[in-house]
């Protein structure tokens, strides 16, 4: 073959051997982001350096449980539970509560963790549950409605710094809302005053306990789609109901619903 032809021709073939390479089966170098994939329950977002990587995860079906509490093991963070379920025992952690043996409590959904080792207690759990929220089961029913204004409530000390809360114009007091109960169910009110525990997320709520120095003695919970920080000071217009029951113990005389915050 003539040279001036013979070095396209040699220059073609290289190309198409070096385009038949490229176009061959490609191999694709490990990713770290099933590693990193793992769905979290909310409290357990961040890895803490007591606990070890599991093997696998699994995300519970959001169905309530009830439990009963035959074992505590606390840590720093967290609160690891022995329960009974039924004719089940098995463990859960969930945030650090002030949780009783022999009482029982709900919750819902979870997320199973398997070989799940707890380095505080140089133990490593088969099958744990991590469960966001736990809940008692006589969550609604430890107040009482037409509560005696007998001398001794009158003098017991509140717990609420009634001078902190700024009383919006509008607010009643709940010790008006409780001793008028009848008076103001169906119709929507305004309250101003502490947050002093939430239950947030359970039922597709936020639990929101409130007080504000005119009836300390008396538990009051609002529920609202807002959530707000323990110890925060709020002024919330919400609908009164009473005599509901939503189930799971959360069963109330009075509660305020869907609670709208007032900035």
């Amino acid at each position: 073959m003539n040279l001036k032809f013979r070095l396209p021709f040699i220059l073609l073939v290289v190309l198409t051997i070096v385009s038949a390479c490229n176009n061959g089966p490609k191999v694709i170098s490990s990713s770290k982001q099933n590693e990193n994939s793992e769905k979290s329950t909310g409290i357990f977002s961040e890895e803490s350096s007591s606990h070890t990587h599991t093997q696998s995860n699994q995300l519970l079906s959001n169905e309530m449980h009830e439990v009963l509490v035959m074992e505590i093991l606390p840590t720093t963070k967290y609160v690891y539970l022995n329960v009974k379920e039924n004719d089940k025992q098995y463990w859960i952690a969930t945030r650090k509560l002030d949780i009783k043996i022999g009482e029982t409590y709900f919750y819902k959904g979870g997320l199973l963790k398997t070989n799940f080792e707890s380095k505080e207690y140089n133990k490593v759990f088969d099958k744990i549950y991590l469960v966001t929220s736990l809940v008692q089961a006589n969550h609604g029913g430890s107040s009482e409605l037409n509560i005696p204004q007998t001398e001794q409530n009158i003098n017991k000390k509140t717990t609420t710094n009634t001078k902190q809360i700024i009383v919006k114009s509008g607010s009643i007091k709940i010790a008006e809302l409780v001793e008028n109960y009848k008076k103001y169910e169906g119709k929507t009110v305004q309250i101003s005053g502490k947050c002093v525990k939430i239950n947030p997320n359970i039922m597709g709520r936020n639990w929101i306990h409130i007080k504000d120095g005119s009836k300390d003695d008396y538990d009051l919970v609002i529920t609202s789609n807002t959530f707000v920080k323990e110890g925060s000071m709020i002024t919330i217009k919400a609908t009164v109901t009473l005599n509901k029951d939503f189930g799971a113990g959360y069963k109330y005389d009075l509660i305020l619903e869907n609670g709208i915050i007032i900035p």
